[in-house]
């Protein structure tokens, strides 16, 4: 049975050892390393015996914390009798907060079978739905043939789409879904899934998804739409290579007739970028390795972010000792289906020099375009859709996008 609780104290066993006790005991040996090395040979003796000391000094430290939150973990699971126990996943903040840990360290969540790994599924009023005709019918009542898959960004979760526009435009404004409902018939399916993963990781999970949603949905499935938030949009892209992969040949890219990238980095987020040369930078001090350390335990979704990697043979390539090791492949577009990239920036128009550079605080214009000097997407310029004025999360609930996004999948009179 689940236990968020218990599976908390866990992680935040092992989160102090990796964020505290460790950089500690490496900041100390760099310290005493330098000092050692300054005294020459004469210090050999003492340098033994120090570190002799530290190290058994650092492992009782370690033993004890982890014995600590080991046995409260424990002694939860034991109080609460196997049960069930999710407190987190009972409110909508606690289930933000897990969205955002499942950012940080989902694949080591996932890597130890944790209670706090988020597995990819259908949501529906904060609960997964299973991917049976009852469950989808009891979930849906309206069900058409016309189904948009709603994902998410980094450390976002299937509620992020449910904010409305009425903190924009005032008023009882509808969220996205609920719109296209209304005005293109349009059945919005909101997924939620673990953004620490590798992308590839998620696309093959989405692509397995999207054939199980297909068989089960209740009404016959015409036309299916991917609309993708930052992240989400990449986790789309990469659903179709895994697709093309798969044996026998799956049925949902033919039916697909639109993808929608929102603010999505195709060739790279800048702050990864920055992470990824600070933490090189720092790796060239002895007494500032720690500190790289840190850096470095950021989850393989986010590294993911660096060049916008859609493929697993991407992120396994890519030598970890060069700075600008760019390892993106020429990932071909869904054939037969329109796909339409929408952009924002911070400023009214994105040349401006502000615009250029900030983007929309998170993404670039460029990357969200797929523009590069060397590897761009082959989209058409008529795809690529512009907002100025707006920021990385307005993507998510402002009206002018929702126009931009009711165009995108309005098919042609």
């Amino acid at each position: 049975m689940a236990n968020e609780l218990s599976a908390l104290l866990e992680v935040a066993g092992e989160t102090v050892d990796r964020l505290a006790i460790t950089p500690s005991q490496s900041l100390h040996r760099a310290i005493a390393r330098r000092s050692f090395s300054a005294v020459g040979p004469l210090a050999a003796p003492v340098r033994l015996v120090h570190d002799g000391i530290s190290n058994t000094v650092y492992t009782a430290i370690r033993t004890t914390a982890s014995a600590l939150t080991a046995g409260a973990a424990s002694a939860v699971k034991n109080w609460n009798g196997g049960a069930d126990h999710r407190p987190l996943s009972a409110s909508r903040s606690g289930r933000q907060a897990l969205s955002v840990l499942n950012a940080l360290i989902g694949d080591l969540l996932e890597e130890r079978g944790s209670d706090l790994a988020i597995e990819m599924s259908v949501r529906h009023a904060g609960h997964d739905v299973a991917m049976s005709v009852e469950e989808l019918r009891t979930a849906y009542p309206d069900a058409t043939g016309k189904v948009a898959v709603f994902l998410h960004g980094l450390a976002e979760n299937e509620e992020s789409w449910l904010r409305g526009s009425s903190r924009h435009d005032g008023g009882d404004a509808l969220p996205f879904g609920a719109r296209l409902h209304a005005d293109l018939g349009i059945t919005p399916v909101d997924l939620r899934y673990n953004t620490g993963l590798h992308v590839s990781e998620n696309g093959s999970k989405l692509d397995l998804l999207l054939e199980q949603l297909i068989a089960a949905w209740p009404v016959e499935l015409r036309e299916l739409s991917l609309i993708g938030h930052s992240m989400g949009g990449l986790v789309a892209r990469s659903a179709y290579t895994a697709a093309t992969a798969a044996k026998p040949g799956r049925r949902w890219p033919a039916l697909t007739t639109r993808v929608v990238t929102l603010g999505t980095p195709h060739t790279g987020a800048p702050l990864e970028k920055a992470a990824r040369l600070a933490s090189w930078a720092l790796q060239k001090v002895p007494e500032a390795e720690p500190l790289a350390d840190i850096l470095d335990t950021r989850s393989s979704g986010i590294r993911d972010l660096r060049h916008g990697y859609l493929l697993g043979d991407e992120w396994r390539a890519e030598d970890p000792k060069r700075l600008f090791d760019d390892r993106r492949s020429a990932v071909p577009l869904l054939h037969g289906c329109t796909h339409v990239f929408i952009t924002a920036s911070v400023t009214r128009d994105p040349s401006n020099p502000l615009g250029w550079i900030a983007g929309d605080l998170l993404v670039r214009t460029d990357s969200a375009s797929g523009r590069h000097r060397t590897r761009a997407i082959p989209v058409p310029p008529e795809s690529i859709v512009h907002v100025g004025s707006l920021t990385h999360f307005d993507l998510l609930d402002h009206p002018l996008v929702y126009e931009r996004l009711r165009a995108g999948l309005t098919p042609p009179a």
